[in-house]
């Protein structure tokens, strides 16, 4: 068979084209670091590796999740544990009052540390978060939880609503404890039982004997410090959750990441060997090219 001269120009351009081509990619690989530039390099790898990424890109919500939420539980936590100190001052006070050797003098003084000790009840309570949220009003948390109403009574402004995050596929958690649920339940709250009892301490003509005020004020806080107790032993509980979550999102993303790696990260000396293939190639292609193209019918005559 028979190559004309513009045939065979054309088979040496396009080895000059292809050898060239290569060399350019596997520079770009070698530059990136990947061995996958397009799709089309390796479309089942190229599949895999999206896919990947995408879990990737929902592990690391899931992470930010968990981290956010975990804040917002400690800091729960620190109020409630600080707010359980105070219920077990109130009640030592309590059961001192109890005692019928104190006088109206002693009972006076044990009413305004009692009041003391509610107010820092109500503030821990009303406590807010880092943006100004009130952290124990259930889903309002622009509304203050604890407030007095016009007739001198405490009251629970928020609701009992739950606030949860997606912390895995299919797994959520929930973020927020409300007031109501720890200090109002049952028809009785240690606010306004406590409010009773400073009245009663602070009445020099109060017969204590006669009264079983004491004991329902114990009572009250005694349930109270249940509730609170137990709150607090549930939030430490999601926290040990998280930890758990968080520990398994984490060895999923470094096994990922390293099967990424695998599927497309570009491997130097097996790219170094391409490169000088194709190097030597295009340099043969060429020197065969202009060697060729220099001949003619005269100059073998």
């Amino acid at each position: 068979m028979r190559v004309s001269t513009n045939q065979y120009s054309q088979m040496m351009s396009g080895s000059l084209s292809q050898n060239s081509l290569g060399i350019n990619k596997i520079m770009q690989q070698m530059a990136t670091g990947k061995r996958l530039l397009v799709p089309s390099d390796d479309p089942m790898a190229s599949t895999r590796v999206m896919s990947l990424k995408r879990e990737q890109a929902s592990i690391s919500q899931y992470l930010g999740n968990i981290e956010q939420a975990d804040v917002a539980l400690k800091k729960q936590e620190t109020y409630l544990s600080s707010a359980v100190d105070v219920l077990h001052q109130m009640r030592d006070l309590m059961l001192w009052a109890g005692n019928d050797a104190n006088g109206p003098d002693e009972r006076a003084a044990m009413a305004n540390e009692l009041e003391h000790l509610q107010d820092s009840l109500v503030s821990l309570v009303n406590a807010k978060d880092e943006n100004g949220k009130y952290i124990f009003s259930g889903n309002e948390v622009n509304t203050q939880p604890l407030v007095k109403d016009q007739d001198g009574n405490w009251i629970y402004q928020g609701d009992t609503g739950v606030r949860e995050v997606v912390v895995g596929d299919g797994v959520t958690i929930q973020l927020n404890v409300n007031a109501e649920d720890m200090f109002f339940s049952g028809g009785t709250d240690i606010f306004n039982q406590l409010d009773e009892l400073v009245v009663a301490l602070r009445d020099p003509d109060y017969d204590f004997a006669a009264s079983d005020i004491i004991e329902r004020s114990v009572d009250v806080l005694d349930e109270t410090l249940v509730s609170v107790s137990g709150t607090v032993t549930g939030l430490g509980s999601r926290q040990n959750a998280l930890t758990t979550m968080q520990d398994g999102h984490s060895e999923v993303e470094l096994f990922n990441n390293d099967l990424i790696g695998q599927l497309e990260d570009l491997d130097y000396a097996d790219a170094m060997v391409q490169y000088n293939n194709y190097l030597l190639a295009l340099q043969a292609t060429q020197a065969t090219y202009v060697k060729t193209a220099s001949l003619s019918l005269f100059s073998i005559m």
